[in-house]
Parts: C-alpha cells; structure tokens; sequence
C-alpha cells in the first residue's frame, strides 16, 4: 500500500523527533551561550537553521535558558521591526514571567504589550507613530527582565540579513546587543556571512567578537542509514538505490528529504525500490522545482545566468570550456559570480564550485545543458 504517511519532512521545519545529526551544532550554541557570546549561524535557505533553533529552544528548560525567537524575514520597516518583536515576546514569554514583562513594557508607555496586538493598535490610531521610542523598549526588554530571571535568556532573530534593508535597524540591534551580553545572549540567523555587514565595527562595538557557526551539509553515511531505517520501518527496502538518492541530495538537507519522501511514493509496502523508482522519483523532483528555478534565473542578469550554468555544468565559472560554449567574457564572470555567491545559489568549497542546490543545478543541465 503506498497511502502510509511518508516519513520524510520537507515543506516546513522538521520535527524535533525527526532531526538528523545537528547534536554538536546545538551543543555549540548552548555552549557560546553560557559563555555570554554573540553568535551568528550562518546557513543556505532550507539548511535547518529554524529547525535547530526549534530544537535548542525545546531543550532550553532543563538548561535553565530562556529562548525569545522573533522571524525577521523580509521585515520592511522599522514599524514592521517593532511588529514582529512583540509578537516574538507575547509568543515566547513563559507565563511566570509575563506579568513582569507586561509592567515593564506598559511603564514604558510605548504601545507595545505583551498580548503582541499593541503596537498594531497603536499605528491603527495613530499612523504617524514614531516607531523609534516602541523599538528601544523592546530591545531593552531582555536586559530588565534578566534582573527577575535566574539562568542566561537567548534573543533568536532568525533571517536577520533582512534587517539590512531597513535603514538604521542592523546597528540599532548591534548596539542594544553588545550593551546587554554580560545578562543576554543573541543569536544572528540568517542566509549569508553578510548579515552583520552594517552593525558598528568601531572599537566600543566590536563585530569580530561575534563568534559564527556555519551549517554543513549532513554527512552522507548519517543520511544512507536515516534514510534506510525509515524506508524499512515502513516494511519498503531502498538498499539498492540508497546511494544513489543520497549523491543527488549532495547533502543538501531539504533537497534530501524532498527527494526521499519523493521515492516513497514510488515504492509499495513489501517492494524494494529500482533504479527506475529512483529516476521517477528525481523526476518528479525536478517538475516541483521546475517554477522555482525558471523564477530564479529570471531574477538574474544574462552574465549571472551564465555563470550560474556554468557552474552546475563545469564546477566553476572559469573553465574554458564554460566560457566558449556559453559566450561568457572571463570579466563578466569575475563580477557575476559575487553576486551568486552573496545571494546564496553558489559556493567555493573545498572540493571546488558547485551550486548550492543540487536539484537547481540537475534542473539546469537537463533543460540547457551544453556538454555532451
């Protein structure tokens, strides 16, 4: 029967139960945090940082640590900044200390509250509220309501490069942040090594001192037996084709999942999956990307375009052989491929270039591949 619930997460943040490897990652940041360090991870999109961050704060109880998350993804303004703050604060907040942090936000007299709706209320009265004085308080939250707290408190601000197109926000937090570590720790998430790139970097703020932890790919042995007990929990044998989904995830965690969660559909209860399972399944993993990657290389320029195949062709944008077949100046390779990188769709690794997602890169070779 091929109606039994697939195992596989790969649409949202997976399951505490359900994680694979990450264990030294989450001991590393409860580790900077008990030291009082300023910390940013750093990961691609679909890497697991929310899932890690979920999976710290679920554990942070019985390490005596208080976890505030607050989702800043395409955060717009500084009003949208104060929003998504509150809202972190009336999610997060246990329920001990929320009378506490409720007299300290309403003697502030800003308009935010701890029922996270304040501040809305208040732009609906009074649009032309300066969000200014609600964004301070907010930011010195955590350092007043570490003095009626035992144990450290941790400011999670996930997707934290988007601050950087909200003028004047990035080095506000720095600051805030730098003032309050002796009591609270931060946590900078984001999808790039740019994230701190407009924080103070003067002396009395210091960016060096933030300590940064970069998500690796999972280890492919970790994945090939994840992925075969779960397949053989559901009575379904994949020894055959393991290592072959395994190479086309390169790693990648949620490309991984897609692609596993993909080949149980294909394989019924009792069978043992085929090489022709496994291409199906590749197959339709490229269709489901098919309007994501067409809407990411339209967002690019035709230099950009070009060397991002050739980088899923060649495994680098300087190959010769790139530069002919796809009429690539080497300049426009020098300057496009900065960009690639800083946007998150390519990297340099040890063993040479390659594109961050693997079935982007599948999807480009097989629609305009020019090698034969």
């Amino acid at each position: 029967m091929r109606d039994t619930a697939s195992p596989f997460t790969f649409d949202g943040p997976v399951p505490l139960d359900c994680m694979i490897d990450r264990r030294s990652e989450a001991d590393t940041i409860r580790e900077w945090t008990r030291e009082s360090r300023l910390m940013s991870l750093v990961a691609p999109r679909r890497y697991g940082k929310t899932s890690l961050i979920r999976k710290i704060a679920s554990e942070s109880e019985k390490a005596e640590l208080m976890v505030v998350t607050a989702d800043l993804f395409e955060v717009a303004s500084l009003s949208d900044l104060v929003l998504r703050l509150e809202r972190a604060w009336a999610q997060h907040t246990p329920e001990d200390l929320r009378p506490t942090a409720g007299k300290i936000l309403g003697s502030a007299q800003v308009g935010v509250s701890i029922s996270g709706a304040g501040f809305a209320l208040t732009m609906a009265d009074k649009p032309a509220t300066d969000p200014g004085p609600a964004l301070h308080a907010l930011m010195e939250l955590p350092a007043q309501l570490a003095q009626h707290k035992p144990g450290r408190i941790l400011i999670v601000l996930d997707e934290f490069q988007s601050v950087a197109g909200v003028p004047g926000a990035q080095a506000l937090i720095w600051q805030h942040a730098w003032r309050q570590r002796q009591a609270v720790s931060y946590l900078f998430a984001g999808g790039g090594p740019g994230m701190l790139s407009t924080a103070p970097d003067d002396g009395e703020h210091r960016m060096g001192q933030t300590r940064t932890l970069r998500l690796d790919r999972l280890p492919p042995a970790e994945l090939r037996e994840v992925i075969k007990d779960r397949f053989a929990a559901g009575n379904r044998d994949v020894s055959g084709v393991v290592d072959g989904l395994v190479a086309a995830g390169e790693g990648h965690p949620q490309r991984t999942m897609l692609l596993a969660h993909l080949l149980w559909l294909e394989v019924a209860a009792g069978e043992r999956a085929t090489p022709d399972d496994l291409e199906a399944a590749i197959a339709s993993a490229l269709r489901q990307v098919d309007a994501e990657a067409r809407a990411t290389m339209s967002g690019l320029t035709v230099g950009q375009r070009k060397v991002l195949r050739a980088v899923a062709e060649y495994g680098t944008p300087m190959a010769a052989r790139a530069l002919r077949a796809l009429g690539l100046p080497k300049t426009t390779a020098q300057k496009a491929t900065p960009h690639l990188v800083a946007t998150g769709l390519i990297e340099d690794t040890d063993q040479g270039w390659r594109v961050i997602d693997p079935l982007l890169a599948r999807w480009i070779r097989t629609n305009y591949g020019t090698r034969a």
